[in-house]
């Protein structure tokens, strides 16, 4: 297999999903408001995106390209249910009640908040939604986050569908527009120093 095919994940690639999405998001500005502490971050969010990473893979959610994975993405298509938390799922967030991630959580509750309504607000109708896309720092250049990307968007061309992302991460908002997306709106979230942009691509 080639690093740029795009493929589904499966159960067994939930520990390297994990290890690529915290490579990718230790600098993200949301997860350092979180989680400041940069020498337990990437740790930290080991632990989330293994239990994330599993909810989305068993729902059918997850992608990556390479071999060994180098990059990953968390879609949600217009035909799927919302992820369902079983009690082995629940259990699976203990190793989180023991780092800082549950008072990070409580701190960035504002943000969160704004982020789901921009969400309400812009996406509406059905819609394929870009949840995470994140590319190992070594592969990046690569085409990865293309190849993770533009599928889906075929996809939802092929079905006269919108597609929606967000981000807190302004350089993202030009490789979104790259894709054909537009900025549709974006907040400043009080007393965090953070920006969410909220990102639409209309049916074609």
């Amino acid at each position: 297999m080639t690093s740029s095919e795009r493929r589904a994940l499966t159960p067994p690639d939930v520990a390297q999903a994990a290890r690529v999405m915290s490579q990718a998001y230790v600098d993200d500005p949301l997860c350092a408001f979180m989680l400041p502490f940069k020498r337990t971050r990437a740790s930290t969010l080991t632990k989330f995106f293994r239990v994330y990473g599993d909810l989305n893979i068993k729902g059918g959610r997850g992608f990556g390209v390479g071999d060994p994975l180098e990059g990953v993405a968390f879609w949600e298509y217009p035909d799927q249910a919302n992820l369902s938390i079983s009690v082995k799922s629940l259990t699976g967030f203990l190793p989180l009640l023991f780092t800082l991630y549950p008072l990070g959580l409580i701190r960035a509750r504002e943000a969160l908040k704004q982020t789901e309504a921009l969400h309400q607000k812009h996406a509406k109708q059905p819609h394929f939604y870009l949840d995470n896309v994140g590319v190992a720092p070594d592969a990046r250049g690569k085409g990865l986050s293309s190849a993770l990307i533009r599928p889906v968007l075929e996809l939802a061309d092929s079905q006269k569908a919108l597609v929606y992302t967000d981000t807190v991460t302004r350089a993202n908002v030009s490789l979104y527009e790259h894709f054909g997306f537009q900025c549709v709106d974006e907040i400043n979230v009080p007393q965090t120093g953070l920006t969410v942009w909220a990102l639409r691509r209309a049916v074609q």
